[in-house]
């Protein structure tokens, strides 16, 4: 299948992912998921849905335990949707990759909050005191 095909059948799956999850899954469970990405494998046998969840680990287990019993449901309709002779297989994998950029926006901020500090510190440039004349000799 061509890449442009690939690319327009996973963001149709990553619709359509979303929309089972905000209407057909009525599970206390399932925190705010949010579907950030889905890849395709160039065979669409492999559909990989890539999510993340607002909240801690514990959110994160519990979604994710949703995720893992409405794969059937939300493959079947994938299938529906898509018009395609095979429905790839469905895999939910979390997305690391928000964690790792929220760290690292964290690790940035403290940065500028100690090179803020050190400036602070340290007198401007233009105000160093006068030195004294030299003696003529």
């Amino acid at each position: 299948m061509n890449e442009r095909r690939l690319a327009r059948l996973a963001a149709q799956i990553q619709e359509t992912l979303a929309q089972v999850l905000l209407r057909d899954i009525n599970d206390p469970d399932l925190g705010m998921v949010t579907i950030t990405r889905v890849e395709v494998d160039a065979e669409f046998t492999v559909c990989k849905a890539y999510w993340s969840v607002l909240g801690d680990a514990r959110a994160r287990q519990a979604s994710a335990g949703v995720l893992k019993r409405a794969r059937g449901l939300c493959q079947r309709t994938i299938g529906k949707v898509i018009h395609t002779r095979t429905v790839p297989h469905l895999e939910f994998c979390y997305d690391e990759g928000l964690v790792q950029a929220a760290r690292i926006d964290q690790l940035l901020g403290e940065l500028k909050k100690e090179r803020e500090a050190r400036e602070a510190a340290q007198p401007p440039a233009g105000d160093s005191p006068p030195t004294p004349p030299k003696p003529e000799g």
